[in-house]
Parts: structure tokens; sequence; C-alpha cells
């Protein structure tokens, strides 16, 4: 037999092995692969209801924060109807103290009233301003002083933090 007929047998019996091998190879590459990919779904499954576990908790903690927000919402509401009937209230209170002290102004004949029957301005009595809108509420400040924030405080008052001082230690 001639040298080249054995080359031409060992490369048939060579191509046989790889034509047998390599579906084997890919079995077994494929038999790996579907074992990965059930391990993935099984660690997905358990995954899975831990995300539902989370999902229900924040489908609570929102249901709960959606109630408090109702509930806070309703009493805003409240507050703010009762703070409107308040203001209703004082709105009336500062009206009739107005009628009260322009009917006094009116009385009184140490006060100058211009044509609508208010206090024109004028300083009159010992420098008295009483009854004029010192700190720019527009509102006639009853003692004519005034810090400009609309309240009579303390410190509108002059000398009024030594009285207080001299009273509580007597």
């Amino acid at each position: 037999m001639d040298p080249i007929w054995w080359w031409v047998i060992a490369a048939v019996v060579l191509i046989a092995l790889v034509l047998l091998l390599v579906p084997q190879m890919r079995r077994r590459q494929e038999e790996s692969r579907r074992q990965q990919a059930a391990e993935v779904r099984e660690e997905a499954q358990e995954h899975s209801h831990v995300v539902g576990e989370r999902e229900a908790h924040a489908a609570q903690a929102e249901a709960e924060a959606r109630a408090e927000a109702e509930q806070k919402l309703a009493e805003a509401e409240k507050l703010e109807t009762e703070g409107a009937r308040r203001g209703e209230t004082v709105a009336a209170a500062r009206s009739e103290y107005e009628a009260k002290v322009q009917r006094a102004d009116e009385i009184d004949p140490d006060v100058d009233l211009d044509a609508d029957g208010r206090r024109d301005g004028d300083v009159v009595a010992d420098g008295d301003r009483r009854g004029h809108d010192v700190d720019g509420d527009g509102l006639r400040d009853r003692d004519g002083l005034g810090d400009g924030d609309g309240r009579l405080d303390r410190d509108d008052l002059p000398g009024r933090h030594e009285r207080d001082d001299v009273r509580r230690d007597v």
C-alpha cells in the first residue's frame, strides 16, 4: 500500500471522529446551559416571592399615606373654615369697635373731625395722637404708638419695660 492511502485513511478516521465528537460536545454544552437556566429560573422564582411581599408592603404603605394625607387635608379644611369663621367674628368686632370709637370722637369736643367724620390727623390736646394710624396697619391706634407690625406690643410703649420690672419686684 502506498503511504498516501495511509494518509487518506488517517484523514477519514480523523474526520469521522470529529463528526462524532462535535455533536456530543454540543449536547453537553446545551445540557450545561439548560441546567444553568434552570438554576437562574429557580432563583428568580424565589426572588419573585420577595418582590411580591415588598410590593404588598409598598401598596399598604401607600394606602396608609394616602389615607393620612386625606385626613390631614380634611383637618386643614376644617381649620381653614374655623379660621375664616373667627376672622369674620373678629372683623365684626373690629367694625363694632371702630363704630364706637367714631361715636366717641363725634361726642368728644377735643377731637377735630374731617368731612367724613374721621379724625383729620391734627394733633389734639397735649400732643395726643390716639386715633391715628401710627403703625401703618390701616387702623387707628388707641395708644398713638406703633412699631409697624400692626400689633400693640410692649415695644410700642415707651418706658413700659421699666414699669413692668418695678411691678414684678413689688
